[in-house]
């Protein structure tokens, strides 16, 4: 794996450069809104839950850092939507702190986020779930979208 820095650090560096795009780049300004914030809050939680919840009833692991340690490949539950729900839980709490911070640049953390996330953990993690699982992983990529 190239990068190794935590999903969940990395989405606090995303918050951070969102913070500082207020500031530094400010494009449009609009009123921050909770009740906007709240539900991507809420299923950001309950995704990331069900995610993990997954993985765990089927035994395999959690890490993002240890992807050749996967005893299964999940596609039940959450995982029949998305490939990556815990990424999409992050991604989702990103969407939140745009609303939250009431600023339009602040899309250029959760861009780079995405970009980030993609490159260094989603791809190198499909290249060893597809030389552990073959043709039962590809058919799985071709139901089941990357984010959502």
């Amino acid at each position: 794996m190239g990068l190794k820095i935590p999903p969940p650090v990395l989405t606090l560096l995303a918050l951070f450069i969102m913070y500082v795009c207020t500031y530094l780049i400010p494009l449009w300004q609009f009123k921050p809104s909770w009740i906007v914030a709240i539900p991507f809050i809420t299923i950001a939680i309950v995704v990331g839950f069900l995610a993990v919840l997954a993985l765990v009833k089927a035994d395999t692991t959690i890490s993002p850092f240890v992807p050749q340690q996967t005893a299964r490949l999940v596609t039940r539950g959450i995982y029949q939507y998305s490939r990556n729900p815990m990424y999409v839980s992050l991604l989702l709490v990103l969407i939140a702190a745009i609303f939250l911070y009431g600023e339009l640049s602040t899309i250029l953390g959760l861009i780079i986020f995405v970009l980030v996330v993609n490159h260094y953990q989603i791809k190198p993690e499909e290249k060893v779930l597809l030389q552990l699982f073959g043709e039962d992983y590809v058919q799985y990529c071709r139901q089941v979208r990357r984010w959502f």
